[in-house]
């Protein structure tokens, strides 16, 4: 089961949250919702010329915020659960009433199913809306008419009491869920394009490898993980023969196109936990983790192989790559590991170039 269905149902709207970011929000509604339930957090006002005082509480804002924010299941559970703990707590269990259970839950769900069914985007319409419908359905209709079958409670009284309190209700929770909604919105939308800017420095945009800053991290975490454990560390070093000939011969989109494929044959064929990144042109290297010179070898020239048998038109030629594998040696800094991976892709250049040494 796809559990983020449960969060939202409306895919146009794209998950604000994750399951377990949605517990979290969940539970500190739930928390709010039962304590501002509480006879001694309920706001009351008294109007001139009106005998009775009006009773304000805060809860109905977290079960319909609840519904706004997560959609309209988590809502209405929300809004149950609140209402029957609410009970529980502060007026002892026996007062619980299904019936102001269920339009309670009624409430949530409304608030979130019109926030996301009725309205394609975040707006203050759409705000106004999902605290509006809810409030006169249920606060002002559904509640009068559960004290007038149940308790015999004036009805028509009830309903214009009722409603001259959401004229001051309303409004309140109107401001408050637009700030909340549109603060939370714009502070994933922010992560999300700092995980983009992130993943920028990670990947390099043309090849779709790692990015020289990403890869020196990543070597530098492995050559701590292998000193501590006393695991083999290769490196290989790889440079494209005759590159700056290929860019002068057939122009700039014809090397690009050479570094993109030359790039995916690259990825292709290391694991998981192995890391290949462009360090600069047409330089790539290629770090394994817990695998020896001779292992390292081995994929060196399964990696030589497939780029010499790659064809890009309109080039004739083929293309070729010579690559120097090195071990970290004992004692050997990662400045002494990158030299002698270095050494060995010179001395292969040096040699004939089309090739794969080890030092």
């Amino acid at each position: 089961m796809d559990w983020r269905k449960i969060v939202k149902l409306n895919p146009q709207r794209g998950y604000l949250f994750t399951c377990t970011e949605a517990l979290k929000v969940a539970l500190l509604l739930f928390i709010l919702g039962v304590f501002l339930a509480k006879p001694g957090n309920i706001i009351v006002f008294n109007f001139p010329g009106v005998e009775e005082a009006f009773r304000l509480g805060l809860t109905p804002l977290f079960t319909m915020l609840g519904g706004i924010l997560l959609g309209p299941l988590w809502g209405a559970g929300l809004g149950w659960f609140v209402d029957l703990i609410a009970v529980y707590l502060w007026h002892g269990i026996e007062e619980y009433m299904i019936s102001f259970g269920l339009i309670t839950a009624a409430r949530g769900f409304l608030a979130g199913y019109i926030f996301y069914f009725l309205f394609p985007r975040f707006s203050f319409k759409a705000i106004v809306a999902s605290i509006a419908i809810p409030a006169l359905l249920i606060s002002v209709l559904a509640n009068p008419m559960i004290l007038y079958f149940s308790f015999g409670a004036p009805l028509l009284r009830n309903i214009w009491l009722r409603l001259t309190l959401q004229v001051v209700a309303a409004p309140l929770f109107v401001g408050i869920s637009f700030f909340v909604v549109r603060g939370i919105r714009e502070s994933r939308e922010l992560k999300k394009v700092n995980r983009t800017l992130e993943d920028l420095l990670k990947k390099d945009e043309l090849t779709g490898v790692a990015t020289r800053r990403h890869f020196m991290e990543f070597l530098d975490k492995m050559y701590s993980l292998a000193r501590r454990q006393s695991r083999p560390l290769t490196l290989i070093m790889a440079d494209l023969d005759g590159f700056k000939r290929i860019n002068d011969t057939y122009g700039h989109n014809v090397g690009d196109e050479v570094l993109a494929r030359v790039g995916a044959i690259f990825s292709a064929e290391i694991r998981n936990e192995d890391m290949v990144g462009r360090l600069g042109g047409e330089e790539f290297a290629v770090l394994l983790p817990g695998t020896c010179p001779e292992e390292a070898m081995v994929v060196a020239a399964r990696i030589r192989e497939k780029i010499s048998n790659l064809q890009v038109e309109p080039m004739q030629e083929p293309i070729t790559v010579t690559l120097g594998v090195a071990p970290l040696e004992e004692g050997a800094s990662v400045s002494d590991f990158l030299y002698a991976a270095d050494q060995a892709l010179y001395k292969g250049k040096r040699e004939g170039k089309n090739r794969v040494e080890k030092l």
